[in-house]
């Protein structure tokens, strides 16, 4: 059976490099949903990078950094019936 875990990756656009990465902690049934999730979710976590005031947003600007997300498939096996 395969799942879906959703991975986060801080790009910048001018190196093309994406030096972080974070696994959130959800995984997904299908691609679908782990896709859909994955927008909602970059999207947060590129306003919550705006509002941090560690990180300016001259940086962001400088390096242009994005939020990007993979749906990384992963194999997980059934769990086995107990008997009733």
């Amino acid at each position: 059976m395969t799942k879906f875990v959703l991975v986060l990756h801080m790009c910048s656009m001018l190196s093309g490099q994406c030096p972080s990465s974070h696994l959130p902690g959800f995984s997904f049934d299908t691609h679908s949903q782990c896709t859909e999730y994955g927008y909602r979710v970059a999207h947060g976590t590129f306003k919550s990078l705006e509002e941090d005031q560690d990180l300016h947003k001259e940086t962001i600007e400088n390096n242009r950094i994005v939020v990007k997300f993979e749906c990384r498939p992963i194999k997980v096996e059934k769990p086995e019936k107990t008997p009733a």
